[in-house]
């Protein structure tokens, strides 16, 4: 069975090193560990790894200066936040920035593990702690006034994909439908919802339970 290439990244080495040791009995995972976002950089240009499990709190480029900078290298990765932060605005960046996962550090061996795979095999995971905490954020009015909006069959089809991570045009392929039909359904949900970004459709569709957490 192929192991699966985990890169971590936290500049606290007893973390990743207690990551490590806690993974390593699954067997299931060869893992690399660096301890600064230049380093984690560096290894993604020079090898192949499957799951980038990065920290947010780092000095000189944090976790989310790092997923620019992926973006910025074209650095395609399967990214899975585990991190201390469970204020909102931390939850609705990485999200916003393109991170798979977002893992609380206070969470089980069992859902990291659960997390690791989803993100491996391209799904989207989410701390389940982490909708009650954007339930509490101070969006949570526009949200409400949002809930009585009726949406579409195919207006949810194509929220539930968003919130997976699927782009434009793989909705398209997925519902047989054209590029320009999901982009006039997406601006229907901005229009209808009241809201601005891919990052705050996620939030709404975790938030409505159009997607499992």
């Amino acid at each position: 069975m192929k192991k699966i290439q985990l890169l971590i990244c936290d500049d606290h080495n007893l973390v990743s090193e207690g990551i490590a040791v806690m993974l390593e009995s699954e067997n299931n995972y060869n893992i690399h560990i660096v301890t600064s976002g230049k380093q984690a950089i560096q290894h993604l240009h020079n090898h192949e790894v499957h799951v980038f499990i990065l920290d947010i709190s780092m000095p000189e480029m944090d976790g989310l200066v790092v997923l620019d900078t992926l973006k910025e290298e074209k650095l395609s990765q399967n990214v899975l936040m585990l991190t201390m932060h469970d204020q909102a605005k931390y939850i609705k960046k990485a999200i916003e920035k393109g991170a798979k996962g977002y893992v609380l550090k206070s969470t089980s061996k069992t859902m990291l593990v659960e997390a690791i795979q989803k993100v491996y095999n391209g799904e989207n995971f989410y701390d389940p702690r982490l909708t009650e905490i954007l339930l509490n954020t101070s969006e949570e009015s526009k949200n409400k006034q949002a809930t009585h909006v009726k949406l579409t069959p195919r207006e949810i089809d194509i929220l539930k994909l968003i919130a997976q991570n699927k782009k434009t045009k793989e909705i398209a392929e997925l519902l047989f439908i054209s590029v320009n039909t999901v982009q006039s359904h997406k601006k229907n949900l901005y229009s209808k919802l009241n809201i601005h970004s891919v990052s705050e459709l996620v939030t709404y569709a975790i938030q409505h339970k159009f997607i499992e957490l």
